[in-house]
């Protein structure tokens, strides 16, 4: 379904109703949450003591293979729980609306979001992750957990197109990036497709975070189903 908003007041003739538009603006969402600071130290630990079979080291980061909401931690558990919820009232707030009627279902068991996969990154010095996005995700969550140093995030400008021309001067934002600083304890949620990197992390420790790609899923005697399903 294509959603269309119309601007439905015309301009008068002598110029007397003229507008400037700001428009396709990209939420995301910056959430402390209220018990990190009873869960963050038992979860870094958590992350650090998983064995060498259980972490992937890549060239520019080391990450948990697997889900983490398959280890039945109950930090991980209890975290989960409110990042779901935390993404339901995002995609609520946004939308003016519960989110079943936001997709057409009737009752509000009908619908709900689901952590489709889950895992832990950690950083040390000289770390980074380029810009990416997470594929076939409603919502990306990601939460920092522990680190010496800033925890850093940078959003790269939605708009595909802008890199394809520069005119010289900048007068909507044009291929601007947007560094989001956040410490241990705080939750960001933001769209699937949207672009975003790690710059090098430069603590003296390790950062930890944990991301979840959120989607929607529908009770069985629903006939809607997600995207992608």
């Amino acid at each position: 379904m294509i959603n269309v908003t119309r601007e439905s007041a015309p301009a008068a003739a002598d110029g007397s109703s003229a507008k400037l538009l700001s428009l396709f603006a990209t939420p995301v969402a910056k959430i402390p949450c209220p018990f990190g600071a009873e869960i963050n130290e038992e979860l870094a630990a958590a992350v650090l003591s998983r064995s060498a079979a259980d972490i992937k080291d890549l060239s520019f980061k080391s990450e948990t293979v697997g889900n983490l909401t398959d280890w039945g931690d109950p930090g991980v558990d209890r975290l989960t729980s409110w990042v779901l919820a935390m993404a339901r009232t995002f995609v609520e707030t946004l939308r003016g609306e519960p989110l079943h009627r936001a997709v057409g279902a009737t009752r509000p068991s009908d619908v709900r979001l689901a952590a489709h996969r889950s895992w832990a990154s950690i950083y040390r010095g000289g770390n980074h992750h380029a810009p990416h996005f997470h594929p076939n995700t409603a919502i990306a969550a990601v939460y920092y957990v522990a680190s010496a140093g800033a925890c850093d995030l940078e959003l790269a400008d939605p708009r595909a197109n802008v890199e394809f021309f520069d005119p010289g001067i900048s007068f909507a934002n044009e291929g601007r990036t947007v560094r989001i600083g956040s410490g241990p304890g705080t939750l960001l949620l933001m769209p699937g497709w949207m672009k975003h990197s790690v710059p090098p992390y430069e603590g003296a420790d390790v950062r930890i975070s944990i991301a979840w790609n959120l989607a929607y899923a529908f009770s069985a005697d629903v006939a809607l189903q997600p995207a992608g399903d």
